[in-house]
């Protein structure tokens, strides 16, 4: 059976490893596919060579029945706009649907589980966000197959027009937001994004679901794999300690929990590890940035 749920993919300069993950929408065959695609840098050499083997290799591809819609880039525009503004386009033209990245290999039953959960929540503004990933380590979280937590995970998942409504790029309508709740390293997320010492989407839209009180939805094992990691990245050049921990199942059945909650437990979980820093490194890095050039801090950091 064709799947129904619009799907985005986000492309770049990694042809391989986009093929890779587009097989895995390829067997999905979905009825409506849009594909977007960032534009090569003008310092990179030969970057442009492979943007469009990328692009080219996806198309030819494309071998069943199906709307295909494409944003492809002339001109770099960074990660933070090409994605953002990639999402825009697609919830401009959908009312819900799928957002894989060219280095997120999906399980086949991460698209039957973000499309049931689509529909079931379809309705429910509070939740804002479903993700095909988790960080618990293997610790599973209520009775159900999923759980809700307020923090936002992007390695592959879905979402709806109405939910990304509220996003804002600069963030500036959330200016005055209150901070509580907040962790060290959020704090200096945030503060990254107002300083505009990062190029990037995700703190923005993390921020967005924050600042509403969203609600998201977390799967008890891993339906997503990050394949991203080395030189070619823009930004996951290091893998980081507890990517290694990290389990990964399936989801044939979905089980929804019993009791609607937020689990703090599993966010503080998650603060702890994916989100862990101390004053006293945050204010450490803010130094070293300070006085080192940009690419050697870049190396330092990680």
């Amino acid at each position: 059976m064709r799947l129904q749920t619009p799907i985005l993919f986000l492309v770049f300069n990694r042809p391989d490893q986009a093929l890779l993950v587009f097989e895995e929408i390829r067997k999905q065959q979905p009825e409506r596919l849009f594909i977007a695609a960032d534009g090569p840098r003008s310092h990179k050499p030969g970057e442009a060579v492979l943007c469009k083997e990328t692009r080219e290799e996806i198309l030819k591809r494309i071998d069943w029945d199906c709307e295909v819609n494409t944003l492809f880039q002339t001109h770099n525009l960074g990660c933070g706009k090409a994605v953002s503004s990639a999402v825009n386009w697609f919830f401009n033209n959908v009312e819900e649907g799928i957002i894989l990245e060219d280095d997120c290999l999906p399980d086949p039953t991460f698209f039957s589980f973000c499309t049931s959960l689509l529909a079931h929540y379809r309705t429910n503004e509070k939740v804002m966000h479903i993700s095909g990933t988790n960080y618990q380590m293997g610790i599973e979280r209520g009775d159900g197959s999923y759980y809700f937590s307020h923090y936002t995970h992007i390695w592959g998942w879905a979402s709806w027009r109405r939910a990304w409504k509220k996003y804002d790029f600069s963030l500036e309508r959330y200016k005055d937001a209150s901070k509580e709740g907040l962790n060290t390293r959020l704090r200096a997320d945030l503060d990254a994004i107002y300083g505009n010492e990062i190029d990037t989407w995700d703190i923005q839209w993390f921020m967005s679901v924050w600042f509403n009180r969203g609600w998201t939805i977390t799967p008890n094992t891993n339906l997503i794999r990050n394949i991203g990691y080395g030189k070619q990245a823009t930004h996951t050049k290091y893998v980081p300690a507890w990517f290694k921990r990290m389990q990964y199942g399936d989801m044939p059945v979905i089980i929804h929990p019993s009791v609607i909650k937020i689990d703090e437990d599993a966010d503080r979980y998650a603060a702890s590890t994916l989100f862990k820093t101390t004053h006293l490194l945050s204010k450490v890095k803010k130094l070293v940035k300070s006085v080192l050039p940009q690419k050697l801090y870049e190396l330092i950091a990680g």
